[in-house]
């Protein structure tokens, strides 16, 4: 994880992208709804952690509290903004569906893939459309991606899971450097 506030923003994002899929590669479909889920719970819980120690008695530390709180918490005390708490929400809906018990833990589940649409759409920002474009200027890419259908045929829908699953916790850990 990049925290250094002296890089530029731009390229402290694109290096937390890379970040998270050096985290999640090679996974299997179970693992890697697991680990993203361990790296945006882990990064919720250090954004509170900072504030919690720069506003109380040093070593205090924060209580154990639900995902869903710790989103809650993070919104209310603006360390981030509604459109990434709704995302943060879609995406525990994308891992109770995933890992419910009629679950095939697949991401050819239409509740799954629903989420997956959902988060896209959370996110189909100018950032979203950016990343986008610098994917399909690659000259290794073949492929131009002007939507998601695009990259959901291409990469499948994994790849994107990944692929905006990235963006968010780039986006958290932006959360965090601005508070730090």
């Amino acid at each position: 994880m990049i925290l250094d506030k002296n890089l530029d923003s731009n390229i402290r994002f694109s290096k937390n992208m890379a970040y998270y899929n050096s985290e999640v590669r090679n996974l299997d479909n179970k693992e890697l709804i697991i680990k993203s889920f361990d790296i945006l719970d882990s990064i919720l819980d250090q954004i509170l952690e900072v504030k919690l120690k720069k506003s109380a008695v040093l070593g205090s530390s924060i209580p154990k509290v639900p995902y869903l709180s710790k989103i809650d918490l993070c919104y209310q005390m603006k360390f981030i903004q509604s459109n990434l708490r709704e995302t943060l929400r879609v995406f525990q809906d994308l891992v109770n569906n995933f890992s419910s018990k009629d679950s095939l833990n697949s991401f050819a589940e239409l509740s799954v893939q629903t989420n997956i649409l959902k988060l896209c759409k959370k996110n189909d920002n100018e950032l979203f459309t950016l990343i986008l474009n610098l994917i399909s200027s690659d000259m290794k890419i073949k492929n131009n991606y002007t939507k998601v259908d695009d990259l959901i045929n291409d990469i499948g829908w994994s790849g994107v899971f990944k692929f905006v699953c990235s963006i968010i916790q780039a986006s958290l850990i932006e959360a965090l450097v601005k508070i730090k």
